[in-house]
């Protein structure tokens, strides 16, 4: 019996030897094939046009071609379910937000894939602003007078909401604020919008890209940025804390991620070249067109907001008896 289990023992510590040989052989002549960008939403939307800009300077920097995969469905959770059965080679990543990684992970009891155990963090890529804006039949013109008035008007008012982050931005500004306003929510982001165009709703949390031209042009009024900082295209927007309200946490932000136990040298050396197309002029003014705040990270800076961010959102989940299917 011994005997045996010292066979066994030794074939295991020989197959763990050969496989770190193998990845190691991996790291070293990264990439050996083209890399595939898997994107947990279809094409056109915010996530989707942002990380097309970076095609090019990745491709160029690394010397193999980068294609998108659009695998939307199941609240952004099919592209990281699908990355957990790709090798990690570094071949295939994911380029997901703050809707599969996060928002799925809290409200699935059956959630496919634990976003710290099952994936390796490689970098932030930036943010896709969030604005609070208003219908102009709602007589606020700033977040103290629209607060003010949903007191006044209990009921009276209802939330356009369409995807997590708008779903559990509007759930804590309700719940901080004790305001009684419904929520209504809407397959996609352009019903949404345009329910709060009609003047059916009266409050969104609308992405910048989408917003930015009616704002512009009179259709809503833009009350704060939904974020830690003000929008680079909407800098006169004051963002939820200049707004007096501190402490808004919920972040729509883009990150690349890789299969668990990828080699450090890959995700390193990925990390670098993201960070480097940052700073390339052409991928900054394709960006902006997006409506893209960009921003970097390291793999252990992009970890550890990861793990911030679910015990964020969790708590907003929690507080705001966010239903959990």
């Amino acid at each position: 019996m011994n005997k045996i289990v010292g066979v066994l023992a030794a074939c295991a510590i020989a197959a763990c030897a050969a496989m770190s040989v193998t990845l190691s052989g991996h790291a070293q002549t990264y990439p050996s094939k083209p890399v595939r960008l898997l994107i947990p939403f279809p094409p056109g939307g915010p996530t989707d046009s942002a990380v097309r800009v970076f095609l090019p300077a990745l491709s160029q920097a690394l010397g193999q071609p980068f294609s998108i995969v659009n695998m939307a469905g199941s609240h952004g959770a099919l592209a990281p379910t699908a990355l957990l059965s790709e090798p990690p080679d570094g071949h295939t990543l994911l380029v997901g937000n703050s809707s599969p990684l996060v928002a799925v992970p809290i409200l699935r009891k059956d959630a496919p894939y634990d976003p710290i155990r099952d994936f390796v963090p490689v970098a932030l890529m930036g943010w896709t602003p969030l604005l609070l804006v208003v219908s102009p039949n709602v007589p606020a013109k700033n977040l103290a007078e629209l607060i003010r008035y949903a007191r006044q008007n209990p009921g009276k008012l209802t939330i356009a909401a369409a995807n997590p982050p708008t779903i559990f931005t509007m759930a804590q500004l309700r719940t901080r604020e004790q305001l009684d306003i419904a929520t209504k929510e809407y397959p996609i982001d352009a019903a949404a919008m345009d329910a709060l165009l009609k003047g059916e709703a009266h409050i969104m949390a609308a992405g910048l890209n989408n917003a930015l031209e009616h704002i512009k042009e009179g259709r809503l009024r833009a009350i704060a940025t939904l974020g830690a900082h003000r929008a680079r295209l909407a800098p006169d927007v004051p963002t939820m804390a200049d707004a007096g309200v501190p402490g808004f946490a919920i972040l729509p932000w883009v990150a690349m991620f890789a299969p668990g136990k990828t080699p450090p040298q890959i995700v390193e050396r990925l990390a670098r070249e993201v960070a480097a197309a940052m700073k390339r002029p052409d991928v900054r003014e394709g960006l902006d067109r997006a409506a893209f705040d960009y921003e970097s990270s390291t793999p252990q800076e992009l970890g550890a907001f990861l793990k911030d961010q679910l015990n964020v959102w969790g708590t907003v989940a929690r507080e705001a008896g966010l239903e959990v299917y």
